[in-house]
């Protein structure tokens, strides 16, 4: 049994002698948490005792009763006397070291005096509730005493969750199923189990995961981590599913509903920012899967005179939404606007836009943008020449334009992304640009074409530049967003973030702004903090934005997982990168407007090549891609399969000389490592003023030239304190060997030996060259016995022998050089652990299968 971190550290705690309070919400796991570290403490041969608060509140010490049968108290006992004094004699002298009270919020009175006194007797305790403010006073009391603990259960991550759901499903989750998993579950794994299991009766297999979907009305087992609608009075009802209906009311309006303080006192509803809402999505759906069609209709009218009485515009497109949800009439110009409001979610737009006529060539431009980004392109097309047909028949006013604006723009994502013929986008934008009579909207449709030539592999493209005098802020946006991208791949950090500054300072002011912009604008922004080596700040970005995406199923998901597998690539990370890459594949085919997916699909085979795993000929025989981040991939698989780096140092230079520089400095360099080329050398210190990475990457081989193990110690620590696990683990191994040809044998262990840990502990592999690497097994128990613990101990907690732990702990001896576990302890301690440590917390999670 593998212990779970937040576990370990309170076994941690209880083994000191320490007592502990682990705080967490219903259905985070927390009981489950308190057996697992129940189990952990017997495995090391104490005692413990499991106790559970019941609802028999009005019978003293019902809890205790087993415990206090073992003590040898009777039914004749005087049980309020006796087990004062019997149990803990019974604890402190026997072999029960440990007491873990589940749902302590839950205990007696006299359970709760109990439990103070065996605190006073030193009994190290655990006790499991909600919140310690409702804990019985005398145990709050006991906790401010200094001996205690206090250890809230972390929310499980959106990488646990959907762990859970690959491991039950066999299979991982669309990415609409899996956010809608995440926004249920809210980081409770016990909800999330049970939300899984009710869902799996009608889960489907689909190309992009598997579709799992809910019953209305929840069935009983979902009901029991959510509200009862059936519990709440005539006005709570009707209050909650007024909110519930319009998704959010403004303060200033709810606030008199009768029945909403109720809800806003027990935390179902939730205040944030002027605007009152369902604290939990799960506590919502419920609400609204109680709610017989007439009535929603009912309560989505009586929402919109709410929203309508208030003045703020903000709450505009959302009674525009309640309209359509009420079977009102709704101008089409009105529902137009509506469904393009970046205020709505994806889901509640389409809403909208099914009420509107689709003979109207406006919202035929609209469906297309949805079909296209669905993937029916066939679909798409048609709905945008037909468009374009009809608007050409009519007279051009501004409002023509902007449509055909748009039109253009979804050609040029429409060929270009998801047929991936950049070529054609230009060729069909082009000719658009050249029929506008709209200045404003040609200059903007000619800053978006930009961006496809870039796609379709021409070279001398430069960021665009507004030219008109009174420049729109569409205009600023669709230059930012280009010229960003250029900064970011070709220039420096400093160009990249002004550019995206500027952009995003222009974005709240125009409605013609290139798609997804803002996603674009922060892509640039991360590329920049990775080039310049500032990817701890990066690899936050990434995680935050994924998350987010992973929550509401936006279309951005796909890009920010090829971002992060990219980086984990680049970083050394191969298993992170080989997960992130593979669910950038499936997202980007679910949705995409970058042009990512062919990409993500090369990055996946370099990272399957560099971890030594077999491909067929036909994934790395193709004919030279368009697109150069698909060709430097398959440049790396090419030549980790047939040693010869020479592909790769052509595709590289191609990379300089398309604007992609800081991608080709990063390809040559992965040559250098695995040729220690004179040649490649002098040509990386050519590049070296382009970024941070390029400097330090350039004075490693300044050091390496030298001969200097003690520079090149340095340059070791620089890359993994940037978070470049991987050069660093060969840095290491370079100064190691630099020691030893000076025959400095005990400073070149000491090195190698940093090489080897980085590579163990995360997932690097051999890559580009290295003999020792331990498994990942043998990473896992020479930490543990570097801890001091016993080989009984290690075998109960990771399920092996101690025949089995032995063996592995004699593999670790002998590739780490070392004579036994004080010397392990040595190696491994908080004086060693620098470059692991900032490897580690640059790791992104990625855990299921």
């Amino acid at each position: 049994m593998t212990l779970h971190p937040y576990a370990a550290d309170v076994v941690d705690l209880l083994r000191a002698d320490r007592s502990v309070v682990l705080t967490g919400q219903p259905g985070s796991g927390r009981t489950w948490l308190s057996r697992r570290i129940a189990e952990a403490l017997r495995a090391e041969g104490r005692a413990v005792a499991e106790v559970a608060g019941t609802d028999r509140t009005d019978v003293p010490l019902v809890p205790f009763a087993p415990l206090l049968m073992e003590a040898g108290v009777s039914a004749a006992d005087d049980p309020g006397l006796v087990a004062y004094i019997r149990l803990p004699a019974y604890l402190t002298a026997g072999p029960t070291s440990v007491v873990i009270i589940d749902d302590a919020h839950l205990l007696d009175p006299g359970s709760a005096v109990l439990t103070s006194h065996l605190d006073r007797l030193a009994v190290s305790l655990a006790l499991v509730t909600g919140d310690i403010s409702e804990l019985h006073p005398t145990l709050r009391n006991r906790i401010d005493s200094g001996r205690w603990e206090e250890r809230p259960i972390p929310a499980a991550t959106p990488d646990e969750i959907l762990a859970m759901a690959a491991t039950h499903l066999e299979g991982e989750l669309t990415a609409s199923s899996g956010a809608a998993l995440l926004a249920h579950a809210d980081g409770r794994p016990a909800v999330a189990a049970t939300l899984i299991s009710a869902g799996v009766k009608a889960a489907r297999s689909t190309a992009g995961g598997i579709e799992i979907a809910w019953r209305t009305p929840a069935p009983v087992d979902v009901l029991r981590w959510s509200v009862s609608p059936r519990t709440w009075s005539a006005e709570e009802r009707r209050a909650a599913e007024l909110v519930a209906v319009a998704g959010s009311l403004p303060s200033a309006s709810a606030t008199q509903l009768p029945g909403l303080d109720a809800h806003l006192t027990n935390g179902v509803l939730v205040e944030n920012a002027d605007e009152i809402a369902f604290g939990r999505t799960l506590d919502r759906h419920v609400t609204l899967g109680s709610l017989p069609h007439v009535v929603l209709r009912d309560r989505a009218a009586a929402a919109r005179r709410l929203l309508t009485s208030d003045d703020d515009h903000r709450w505009t497109a959302r009674a525009v939404l309640l309209s359509v949800r009420a079977g009102s009439t709704v101008p089409t110009d009105v529902l137009l606007a509506t469904a393009q409001d970046h205020r709505l979610t994806t889901d509640e737009q389409a809403e909208v836009l099914r009420a509107a006529p689709t003979q109207d060539p406006r919202v035929r431009v609209l469906l297309a943008a949805a079909a296209s980004a669905a993937g029916h392109v066939d679909k798409a097309q048609h709905h945008l020449s037909a468009a374009r047909a009809e608007l050409r028949q009519g007279s051009q006013t501004r409002d023509t334009g902007r449509w055909m604006l748009r039109i253009g723009q979804e050609l040029g994502l429409l060929h270009a992304v998801r047929r991936g013929d950049a070529p054609r986008a230009v060729a069909e934008v082009q000719t658009i640009v050249e029929s506008l009579a709209d200045g404003e909207a040609r200059e903007l449709l000619t800053t978006e074409l930009v961006k496809w030539r870039l796609m379709a592999g021409e070279t001398g493209v430069d960021a665009p530049r507004t030219t008109r005098a009174d420049v729109d802020a569409g205009s600023v946006v669709g230059t930012a967003v280009i010229g960003a991208m250029i900064a970011s791949l070709d220039g420096s950090r400093s160009a990249a973030l002004a550019e995206v500054e500027r952009g995003l300072a222009a974005l709240p002011d125009t409605g013609l702004a290139p798609p997804h912009a803002e996603s674009l604008l922060e892509l640039s922004r991360f590329l920049a903090l990775v080039f310049d080596g500032d990817l701890a700040v990066a690899t936050r970005l990434a995680m935050r934005r994924r998350d987010a995406a992973a929550h509401k199923a936006a279309p951005e998901l796909g890009m920010w997982e090829y971002a992060a597998a990219e980086l984990a690539l680049h970083c050394g990370r191969l298993d992170d990168a080989a997960v992130l890459a593979r669910r950038a594949v499936r997202h980007l085919a679910w949705r995409d407007f970058t042009g990512l997916r062919a990409t993500a699909d090369a990055l996946q085979t370099a990272v399957a090549a560099r971890l030594g795993r077999s491909l067929p000929s036909e994934s790395l025989d193709r004919p030279a891609a368009s697109d150069v981040k698909v060709a430097l991939h398959l440049a790396r698989a090419r030549a980790d399969r047939d040693r010869d780096v020479s592909v790769l140092v052509d595709t590289a230079r191609r990379a300089l000389s398309e604007m992609h520089g800081h991608l080709g400095v990063l390809a040559l360099d992965e040559a250098w490592m695995s040729t220690r080329s004179p040649r490649l050398a002098d040509e990386l210190r050519s590049h070296a003023g382009r970024s941070g990475v390029a400097i330090a990457l350039a004075e490693r081989i300044d050091a390496y030239d030298a001969g200097s193990a003690q520079a090149m110690g340095r340059c070791a620590e620089r890359l993994g304190d940037m978070g470049l696990v991987g050069r660093a683990a060969d840095c290491w191994e370079q100064t190691g060997r630099m020691h030893r040809e000076a025959g400095r044998h005990e400073s070149a262990d000491r090195a190698t030996r940093h090489g080897i840990l980085l590579r163990s502990t995360h997932g690097l592999g051999a890559w580009p060259t290295s003999s020792v690497v331990l498994s990942s097994r043998e990473t896992e128990i020479a930490r543990l016995a570097a801890q001091r613990v016993r080989s009984r101990e290690i075998g109960e907690r990771l399920g092996l022998s101690v025949r089995t732990v032995d063996n592995h702990l004699a593999r670790v001896y002998r590739k780490l050089g070392v004579g036994g576990r004080d010397e392990l302890a040595g190696l491994l301690g908080p004086e060693t652990s620098g470059d692991e440590q900032a490897g580690r917390a640059l790791a992104i999670p990625a855990s299921a299968p």
